[in-house]
């Protein structure tokens, strides 16, 4: 009878340290509450790659995960951290690094990189001035890029 008390005891431990586990994994302990899309312009046109690459970067200004996204179709991007979509709220630094293209590679050569269609001074955290504050929730942000 008493092994039956202890084991039952033992049970319910178990359950209520498995159940405070499955929460905080589902709530990411504090986790990602943000979600962010938006659209790369580039002279106030939608930034469009053809064959190209492009990648939107966040970088949270306190330090921590950067959340990523590649450029689609329209200059349309839609952030992820790692592979959840969203991040964290706070204040961010964005990179973008678009390029087009990359030339046809001869037969056991390396290949080489499409040209740049995005300034450089975006493509950096230290010199980008390009700065965002991320709310709880959806926030649509839109990034325009000068090539001036």
């Amino acid at each position: 009878m008493i092994w039956n008390d202890v084991l039952s005891a033992r049970l319910r431990q178990v359950f209520v340290i498995l159940t405070a586990v499955i929460f905080s994994t589902i709530a990411g302990c504090g986790g990602l509450e943000s979600s962010v899309s938006g659209v790369v312009t580039l002279d106030g046109k939608p930034l469009e790659l053809g064959e190209g690459t492009g990648t939107v970067s966040f970088h949270p200004q306190g330090g921590g995960p950067v959340a990523q996204a590649r450029i689609g179709p329209g200059g349309h991007f839609e952030l992820k951290t790692g592979n959840t979509k969203g991040l964290p709220a706070g204040e961010y630094i964005v990179t973008v690094v678009a390029t087009g293209p990359s030339p046809k590679t001869p037969p056991g050569g390396v290949p080489m990189p499409g040209p740049l269609l995005t300034p450089t001074r975006y493509g950096t955290k230290n010199i980008s001035d390009l700065r965002f504050t991320i709310k709880a929730g959806k926030n649509e942000v839109n990034i325009p890029l000068t090539s001036k």
